[in-house]
């Protein structure tokens, strides 16, 4: 079951998802932190029942346990290991029932990264005004944790039709996962989540928890450099999705290569259920109507990530579920893909 949201802090209009505490676009790092309850750090000790393995006092497994919010200060949490100690910024407490939390066992060499670590990511960029937090949260217990940065500028891909650029990572405190980020974007009009690739077809830049991860989260600063770049392909990617037109049985083979039919359907000549919801909603959907976008493959990509967005699945979803699906789940993976196949398209159909 997907993990529920345990809190959320957001800047401007309410999110799609309704969750969170609103905050001011010019909120710091650490206001955001206190803002969106991740004001805790993980320790990184030998699990109940471990051996020690080497005569490095190493032990075969280890967990990772949320702390207690305590007094506000500026202390250090020891890697149990041996390596460095790790900062953590500690706020006021606000629960004094707070208890500790297992959020995963792992192995000697999973390396935790601390809340406050994740966010000094964004600080070269957000000290300097070039974008601010949006929203960050956690989902479930805190085995994982998010921030969302939006970056200057909007993509204008038809004229009325702008797409807000972000930047999103995530980390994992449960052992499973890397340090995560991604780019989105997200179509004004209409509030969809657009998924991109990088460069070389890479759905995020990753990294591991091991020895060497802060040494590479270093590294993000000049990947930072390449955003502009990133979104700027991106932009002429949507821009000529909007050029090509859904002529003849383009639609289907669209959809084909999507959501491919099973044998038994091509057989019979059946359109899976999804398919008609998709062609209802760009024949009627009143964003997908605009001019320019009317009728387009730009349109049509648009109907994928709304469905996947708001779809009403067969069990219940709650708002929480959803967003674990949409930024993190299978309907992130189809969004992605369902650029891949449209930029491979346009590249075979004539605009």
């Amino acid at each position: 079951m997907p993990a529920k949201v345990q809190t959320m802090a957001y800047y401007g209009d309410v999110p799609w998802h309704g969750l969170g505490k609103e905050v001011p676009k010019s909120v710091t790092a650490e206001e955001m932190i206190r803002a969106a309850g991740l004001d805790w750090s993980v320790q990184f000790r030998p699990a109940r029942g471990a051996m020690k393995i080497n005569r490095k006092g190493e032990f075969s497994r280890y967990e990772v346990v949320r702390l207690p919010r305590e007094t506000a200060q500026k202390r250090e949490v020891p890697h149990e290991t041996g390596q460095s100690y790790l900062p953590v910024l500690a706020l006021p407490r606000k629960n004094a029932q707070e208890t500790e939390v297992l959020l995963g066992v792992v192995s000697r060499r999973y390396t935790p990264l601390q809340n406050v670590e994740a966010f000094e990511f964004f600080n070269p960029i957000v000290g300097d005004r070039q974008a601010y937090f949006e929203t960050a949260g956690a989902l479930g217990e805190g085995e994982r944790i998010w921030v969302m940065a939006r970056m200057p500028k909007a993509m204008e891909i038809v004229p009325g039709d702008e797409c807000l650029k972000y930047l999103l990572l995530s980390n994992t405190h449960s052992g499973d996962g890397s340090v995560v980020v991604k780019f989105t974007s997200v179509r004004v009009i209409c509030n969809n989540t657009l998924m991109m690739a990088m460069e070389d077809g890479q759905k995020a830049y990753r990294v591991r928890h091991s020895k060497q991860m802060h040494f590479k989260l270093d590294e993000l600063a000049d990947f930072l450099a390449i955003t502009q770049e990133v979104f700027l392909k991106a932009e002429e990617c949507f821009r000529l999705l909007a050029r090509i037109q859904m002529k003849g049985d383009r639609l289907d083979q669209y959809l084909e290569a999507v959501f491919p039919r099973s044998e038994a359907q091509k057989k019979k000549q059946e359109r899976p259920q999804r398919w008609g919801c998709l062609r209802q909603a760009f024949d009627g959907q009143p964003d997908l109507q605009l001019p320019g976008v009317q009728g387009t493959l730009w349109a049509a990509y648009n109907a994928i990530t709304r469905f996947e967005d708001y779809k009403q699945p067969q069990q219940e979803e709650q708002p929480d579920q959803r967003l674990e699906r949409v930024w993190f789940g299978g309907g992130a993976d189809i969004k992605l893909r369902a650029l891949v196949k449209a930029k491979e398209l346009a590249a075979k159909w004539p605009s």
